[in-house]
């Protein structure tokens, strides 16, 4: 059997180079996979140690100063962890309500610290400075200089979604939130006590509380975002029944 005839040793070589030209260099496959987007899973999870921090505050004008008590906080510290701000504002949430059941009628505000060695989820830090993470719920908000209306006292706190509403000189309005409404977006303790005060406003004026019926939720939930006084949002109320009266 004829013995093949060896290659050439330059041929070789050529053939040799040539392939190592056509082989990615490995720069261009290090960008290839910075640009490339992490998946779910490839994300490291983060761990966060939530404390919730005595705290009030007081608005002046159009200014708001909140006071605080760094050095203690109520309850035990809580450790979560969570991949996204999407994922974390719900176990903060739970922390503020199980602080609020342990010490009801304590304002507070939650403080997150991101453990060591644990990654920022991206949009942290616009969500914590900005609020959106729910870490200010149970703070409450007293006005330096309630404005009375024709009479009648100011607004001392228009309350929160966990704080109460309350009128200058006089306890926070009793109400409270169900189960329900405590663990849904519709559930708000300061709407709730303001729409009891405006009901008050009714019967004091001598006008039947189921006036308040006649307007929609969100018809009501805009006036109180809009800070109207509960005596002006009753007197409101009766002229759009009496109105609808005449019309009838």
């Amino acid at each position: 059997m004829p013995l093949e005839k060896p290659e050439p040793l330059a041929g070789r070589l050529w053939q040799r180079r040539i392939r190592l030209l056509t082989l990615p260099h490995p720069f261009t496959v290090l960008q290839a996979a910075a640009r490339r987007p992490l998946s779910y899973q490839e994300i490291d999870m983060a761990f966060f140690t939530l404390s919730a921090t005595p705290a009030t505050a007081k608005r002046e004008g159009y200014f708001t100063s909140t006071t605080m008590a760094l050095m203690s906080h109520l309850g035990e510290r809580r450790t979560v962890e969570a991949k996204s701000v999407d994922g974390l504002k719900p176990l903060i949430l739970s922390f503020g309500r199980d602080t609020a059941l342990q010490h009801p009628g304590k304002s507070f505000k939650i403080m997150i610290t991101v453990n060591r060695g644990s990654r920022k989820p991206r949009g942290f830090d616009a969500a914590y400075d900005s609020e959106e993470l729910g870490t200010s719920e149970w703070l409450e908000t007293t006005i330096a200089d309630p404005v009375p209306h024709e009479g009648t006292p100011g607004v001392a706190s228009w309350g929160a979604r966990y704080t109460p509403f309350r009128m200058d000189a006089a306890e926070p309005r009793e109400v409270s939130l169900t189960e329900a409404e405590r663990l849904s977006e519709d559930g708000h303790l300061g709407f709730k006590g303001w729409a009891a005060e405006v009901a008050a406003s009714l019967e004091t004026i001598g006008a039947p509380a189921a006036a308040l019926g006649n307007e929609t939720r969100d018809t009501l939930v805009s006036r109180y975002r809009a800070h109207q006084h509960p005596a002006l949002a009753a007197a409101v109320l009766i002229a759009a029944s009496l109105a609808d009266q005449l019309a009838a």
